[in-house]
């Protein structure tokens, strides 16, 4: 251990080094030099990720709400988004029917159904390949219920008809579209659905779950325990 007075040697060497204006400048481009690498890597990253999170926002917009593809979005993101468009205006078809064999007021939220199928298949092989009749029938159930009705003979008779029922918990519909559409759904894929839900439907990043929002409620389902550990 270093005696009192190399000590204090040391200490008066270090403090007329600060004190001389020259010296603190050059300790101060040394420190930057050797720094600034690792400054211009951090820069560069976050660029990149923030440059990803913005193709990523604006590709969901013009996939939402349609308008010009701007020249800057890359090539391969031209061809998902115009896919996913195309797709869109089948599924809003299809939910329309759907909704026509409602009853009681019930549709089915076309923006959660397509926020679902963004967050499963965009950048997919081939999402107009997916099946959009079986994916909607993902979201309902179907009822056989009876009415009464005047025949051509003017008599009262019950007849048959089948009604659409909207599944209203998200984990069957996942488990519809994991059985039926043999799509596994990650815990990321549904955040990433919530996200892209409300961003669309409020205008706003989904809420912090466990905030006590409502539409939190059973929004998610067959989390492993590798991702429950991660939340």
């Amino acid at each position: 251990m270093a005696d009192p007075t190399t000590i204090g040697l040391i200490a008066k060497a270090a403090i007329s080094a600060l004190s001389d204006e020259r010296l603190r400048k050059g300790i101060g481009w040394t420190i930057a030099a050797i720094l600034s690498p690792f400054i211009l890597i951090i820069v560069i990253i976050c660029g990149l990720l923030s440059g990803t999170a913005n193709h990523n926002n604006t590709a969901t917009q013009l996939s939402f709400y349609g308008g010009a593809i701007s020249e800057n979005i890359p090539e391969e993101y031209r061809g998902q988004i115009e896919d996913m468009r195309n797709i869109f205006t089948l599924l809003d078809e299809r939910i329309e029917e759907v909704n026509g064999q409602m009853e009681d007021g019930d549709s089915l939220n076309s923006i959660r159904v397509k926020a679902i199928f963004y967050s499963l298949y965009f950048a997919f092989n081939q999402p107009s390949g997916v099946d959009q009749d079986e994916y909607i029938d993902c979201f309902v159930t179907y009822e056989e219920r009876t009415r009464t009705i005047i025949d051509a003979d003017g008599n009262e008779v019950e007849e048959t008809y089948l009604v659409a029922v909207p599944i209203d918990t998200l984990p069957e519909v996942y488990t519809n579209i994991e059985t039926n559409m043999g799509k596994a759904t990650t815990y990321e894929d549904m955040a990433n659905a919530n996200e892209i839900y409300f961003r669309i439907q409020y205008g706003v990043p989904a809420p912090s779950e466990g905030d006590g929002f409502g539409e939190w409620g059973d929004w998610a389902h067959s989390i492993t325990p590798d991702e429950l550990e991660q939340l």
